[in-house]
This record gives C-alpha cells, sequence and structure tokens, in this order.
C-alpha cells in the first residue's frame, strides 16, 4: 500500500511499495532486463497496450512532412497535414502492405507507395491507384476509397511530443496527462523552441535507462557538477498518479541560476515565483522522461529495441524568444551541460546491463530512504508483465 504526506513546498513524500518489503528482493526479476522472450511481451504488454512516446512534433515541422517511427514493433507514419494537425497512421499500403517510406520525406500533397504507385493524401485518404481496373484511366470508386485509405492510429500532442496507442479502445489521452499537465500549467508549451536535439544508441534495456533517471541517490557521485550529497537530500519524491507518473521535485533546484542577467534565458510562460527556482523530474510511463525548469524543459524519450538495446531521442527545448541571438551562448551552454549529464550516465548504464548477468540481480536491494519511486516503476512493469512477488 501506498501512502503519501506533503511537504512544506507542496510536494509530496512517498512511503510506498517499499516500506513492507525485506531488504534483497527485487520486483523485477533479471529476465525482463536481458531475455528477448520478455522483451517482446513487453512490446505486447506494455508499448501495444497503452499510451506511448512515438515522436517529436518538430520533426514534421511544416505541411508535407513525413516520418516513419516504429513503436512496438509496428511501423507507423508520423504526418502533417495541410491543416497543421499532426496525424499517425499504420506505415502500410493497403494494397499489398508494403511500407509506404522508410525514410522521413517531404511531400507537397501525396504520400505515394514505391511498389504500385499507389497514392494517400496528407489526412490519409486513398488519393489515386493507377490501373485500379486494369483500365488506363481506371480509378478506384468513391467508396473504395473511404475504405482503402491508410488506417489511421490514435494519437495525441502535447509538449512538443506525438503520444500514441495500440490498443483496442484507448483512454482518452488527455485523462491520463491531465494531472500533470495541471501541475504545469504556468507553462506554455505552444512556445516550444528546439535548442538541441541528439540521438544516443545504447547497448542497454529501457528500463535501466528509466530507472537511472529516476535515481536521485547516483547524482553527487556520477555528476559532481550537479553539488554535494546535500543537494540530492533536497529532494521531494512526487507521485502524479502511482501507475503512470511518477519522479521528483527539486524545490530550490534552480536557485541562483534564474535570471541574473539580460542573457538569461526567457521563462517558458507565466512562471510564479513559488516555481521559479523548482525543478521536476518525470516519468511519463513507459518511456517519456521529462525535467522542466522555468526557463527549459528537456525530454529524453526511449525507443526500446530490443531486450539489450535503446535507442535514446535526447531533446531540449528553450521559450521561442530565446531564438534571438542575444541568447545563442546561453542556449549552447544549457545544451552542453544537459548532454555531458547524459553522457556521464552512459557507462554506468552499460555496467548496470552488464551485471544483470549476474545471479546476483535477483536479490538487489531497493532502499525504503531512497528508491520509492523507482520502486513505483518497477511494480508499473511488474503488474502489467505478471509478475508474482
Amino acid at each position: 500500500m501506498t501512502t503519501y504526506s506533503t511537504t512544506s513546498s507542496g510536494n509530496t513524500i512517498v512511503d510506498g511499495p517499499l516500506s513492507e518489503q525485506t531488504y534483497g528482493r527485487s520486483i523485477l526479476p533479471a529476465a525482463a532486463y536481458t531475455d528477448p522472450q520478455e522483451f517482446a511481451r513487453e512490446q505486447r504488454m506494455i508499448f501495444s497496450a497503452e499510451w506511448v512516446w512515438a515522436g517529436y512534433t518538430h520533426w514534421v515541422g511544416n505541411e508535407g512532412d513525413v516520418h516513419p517511427v516504429e513503436v512496438a514493433g509496428k511501423p507507423l507514419l508520423i504526418v502533417r497535414d495541410g491543416e497543421g494537425n499532426v496525424n499517425v497512421f499504420h506505415n502500410s499500403c493497403r494494397h499489398r502492405g508494403m511500407v509506404v517510406t522508410q525514410e522521413p520525406i517531404e511531400v507537397t500533397q501525396r504520400i505515394q507507395c514505391a511498389y504500385h504507385c499507389w497514392s494517400y493524401n496528407l489526412d490519409g485518404s486513398l488519393a489515386a491507384a493507377p490501373y485500379f481496373n486494369r483500365e488506363r484511366r481506371g480509378a478506384p470508386s468513391p467508396e473504395a476509397r473511404r475504405k482503402l485509405g491508410l488506417l489511421p492510429v490514435p494519437s495525441a500532442v502535447w509538449a512538443g511530443m506525438v503520444f500514441v496507442n495500440l490498443s483496442d479502445a484507448p483512454t482518452p489521452f488527455e485523462d491520463v496527462i491531465k494531472p500533470l499537465a495541471e501541475r504545469w500549467s504556468h507553462i506554455d508549451f505552444d512556445r516550444l523552441h528546439l535548442a538541441r536535439e541528439r540521438k544516443f544508441d545504447l547497448a542497454v534495456n529501457w528500463k535501466l535507462a528509466v530507472e537511472n533517471f529516476l535515481d536521485f541517490y547516483h547524482l553527487p557521485f556520477v555528476h559532481p557538477q550537479v553539488g554535494p550529497v546535500a543537494a540530492s537530500l533536497d529532494v521531494d519524491d512526487v507521485v502524479i498518479d502511482s501507475d503512470v507518473i511518477v519522479g521528483g521535485c527539486y524545490p530550490r533546484g534552480a536557485e541562483g541560476k534564474a535570471k541574473k542577467s539580460e542573457d538569461a534565458l526567457p521563462f517558458i510562460g507565466d512562471v510564479p515565483a513559488g516555481k521559479v527556482a523548482s525543478q521536476d523530474i518525470f516519468c511519463v510511463f513507459p518511456n517519456a522522461l521529462v525535467f522542466l525548469e522555468a526557463d527549459w524543459f528537456q525530454v529524453i524519450a526511449l525507443s526500446p529495441a530490443a531486450a539489450d538495446r535503446t535507442v535514446e531521442h535526447m531533446a531540449v527545448f528553450v521559450d521561442e524568444s530565446a531564438a534571438d541571438p542575444r541568447f545563442a551562448e546561453s542556449v549552447s551552454s544549457l545544451c552542453d551541460v544537459l548532454f555531458h549529464v547524459n553522457e556521464q550516465d552512459i557507462p554506468f548504464l552499460y555496467k548496470l546491463q552488464a551485471g544483470r548477468a549476474s545471479d546476483g540481480a535477483n536479490h538487489t536491494t531497493l532502499l525504503p530512504s531512497w528508491d520509492q519511486i523507482t520502486a513505483m516503476f518497477q511494480t508499473a512493469v511488474a503488474a502489467r508483465m505478471g509478475y508474482s512477488k
């Protein structure tokens, strides 16, 4: 059972799944990080069953931009239509099922499959199918056009990200994200400007990347630039939804950094005084890791490719007004720091992955004083996968 108490900063301290758990027992078995069969089950039971991160809206920044992605092993297309909307479709031509494209493309009006030149409008509807009935000027009937468009995938856009749900009966995305959206209601995500983006192809299980992101204990030892151990003590566990959104908040993590000079980055929205110094760090289950300060927003999105391979899509955003050249040095410095922090974690992730081959990996210890949020994440995975305690 999970219980909560509130700190003076308004955050939640967790007395959760570890309070009744004896030391020395993993919530997830080591095989959950190494076994290809368990990875395949995750793709079905987690990534095909609920809302997951699929891409960024800036990947399709202009009308006619088409960006292929893969979610749960399934090829999808993210498309920006003529009305400015972002839509997602199954990347499979309705004739013979060939993927329409495997590379990002920009089209004027139609997306064409190269096999038999069937083409689709940006809203997914079938536009043309030459020699459809074996006649030179033959064309599909209006009924055929309606029935043979690209198959849509339930999708949603929030905070510069694209989420999809491959299940048969998705819960509205707005219901899932609402508590975090309300917490961040002072941020104007429509003003986001991409500062820098990088892709990291890592030989590690995706869950280790999540757990490392939620591990505040390692910060002073792996990232000494964040400050002494005392700095890590000034973090509150925060539970938005124990099944979906968990993380932490440094109420004073950005103190002394905000608005020191004319070149300090502008805030992303109308940030109240009480939130100017805070840092929010959350996992939006299962694969979006988000970090928010008043003047920047970071996403580390995870694309699991195998039991021991994860592609990280890391992006840093600032307010659109920070695109002004006078902020260039500040933006560059910010990005350098954030990407360096991510790079510092990589060798430790590799060692964590290597350790999962040990018999001792089934006897790791989660500390009630540090690892309640990690335990919540593991519990959420275990519940979906049917692992017994």
